[in-house]
């Protein structure tokens, strides 16, 4: 009796492992519904983050649970008005510059004037001055209503910057209690985070412009098993409304030392002239969520144009090849390209001991154009810091711990 006790135990425990298994294409089609829902919400449909069919608004990501896109507001202002240095007082000088002019042409005429001639001198002179000086202080006026009406048109952007983010903030909340649970694969132990991402800009391509957005960024996040509590009449929906968390971000917080050392070492690593396969295509951004741990971005690329319609690709030394011949390099290339990446996220992430347990190191890559090559189109890797610790300790080696890196691949291309 003890041997089929046993038997349906572990058929019970393995039925519970499987049943916690998520349906991908379902969750692709409830983050699409759910992101078209914010958006109408938040009265904006249009592309957001990286604007390209190739990626994506939403996300699912296991073990945190589902990140969606709001677009940045459109409305800047500032939290100061800089003062501008008071216009130059100019009059005296040019005055004393036609003083100049005068008497060099009147010692080379006269050097001998009589007193009438030289008081008419002078009251000329009298009224250049006056004028100048009348012509200074309408600039200076001029320069103080200008002022005046800039300082009252920033203090009108910063009231529409916060009129928006309270009503993109009431917006998101409602989303999250009444559509949440939409996204119906989550656990109790998610989350949902809806964050403020830049409109039409590709983190790929403009680095220092998505640091720059990373300042004054709303995000709110819920619990999932909070919204759950409230579609189930558990709790009202004050109550609902508490548990969730908002934020706005008014700096940006520093990556820890050694994630940046690691940062640098793979930006290195894939640089157009050492790297063997792909190479990176600007910087290498990231975003740091609280919770969840940091995602980098990598553009990867592999050729350039070459003469006559030929190609040329950099990291295999070759020049002006056919289309065909360059296709069937580029896509050689990738299984190198997909290991050595895993590989040397552990050899170099060894070093990385700052990173949480329940944390991870995410990279989103966009892997090089090859149409009809059977390659991806994107590329996901996720590391999880328990892994990336557990390395560090010796409790794993290096070719256990790759086999920890979860790999997501996109559509073929």
């Amino acid at each position: 009796m003890k041997k089929y006790s046993l038997i349906i135990a572990l058929y019970l425990i393995s039925g519970s492992i499987l049943a916690q298994n998520i349906d991908n294409q379902k969750m692709e089609k409830d983050l699409k519904v759910a992101q078209t829902v914010l958006n109408s919400l938040v009265k904006d449909n249009r592309s957001m983050h990286w604007n390209s069919d190739r990626e994506k608004q939403a996300q699912y990501i296991e073990g945190y649970g589902v990140i969606l896109s709001l677009p940045k507001n459109n409305v800047f202002g500032f939290a100061f008005a800089p003062e501008m240095p008071p216009m130059p007082d100019i009059s005296d000088a040019i005055a004393k510059s036609f003083e100049v002019i005068e008497d060099i042409q009147i010692d080379i005429e006269d050097e001998e004037i009589d007193a009438e001639i030289r008081a008419e001198m002078e009251k000329e002179r009298a009224e250049r001055r006056k004028e100048l000086a009348e012509r200074q202080a309408e600039l200076e006026k001029r320069a103080a209503v200008a002022m005046e009406r800039a300082q009252v048109k920033i203090q009108e952007m910063d009231s529409m910057r916060e009129q928006k983010v309270v009503e993109n903030t009431e917006n998101v909340i409602d989303f999250l209690l009444d559509y949440g649970h939409l996204i119906s694969q989550l656990k109790d132990s998610d989350k949902i985070l809806v964050l403020e991402k830049g409109q039409d800009i590709r983190f790929y391509r403009d680095a220092d412009r998505v640091e720059q957005l990373k300042i004054n960024r709303l995000s709110v996040e819920a619990k999932v098993k909070d919204l759950r509590a409230f579609q189930e009449g558990k709790i009202d929906r004050e109550e609902a409304k508490s548990r969730i968390v908002v934020n706005e971000k008014k700096e940006v917080k520093p990556l820890e030392k050694d994630i940046t050392l690691f940062q640098t070492i793979l930006k290195r690593l894939y640089a157009r002239d050492l790297s063997d396969t792909y190479y990176l295509n600007g910087g290498m951004p990231h975003e740091q969520i609280d919770g969840l741990g940091i995602i980098f971005y990598m553009d990867m690329v592999s050729s350039v144009r070459g003469r006559n319609d030929g190609w040329n690709v950099p990291t295999q030394d070759k020049e002006n090849i056919s289309q065909e011949e360059r296709d069937e390099l580029i896509k050689s290339l990738y299984p190198k390209f997909e290991e050595q990446l895993k590989n040397n996220i552990i050899e170099y992430g060894k070093n990385v001991k700052s990173l949480a347990d329940n944390e991870q190191l995410i990279f989103k890559v966009s892997i090089t154009k090859c149409e009809g090559c059977k390659i991806p189109e994107t590329l996901e890797l996720h590391i999880k810091g328990k892994t990336l610790n557990e390395l560090n300790s010796g409790k794993l080696n290096e070719s256990q711990a790759v086999k920890n890196i979860k790999v997501v691949k996109g559509d073929l291309q």
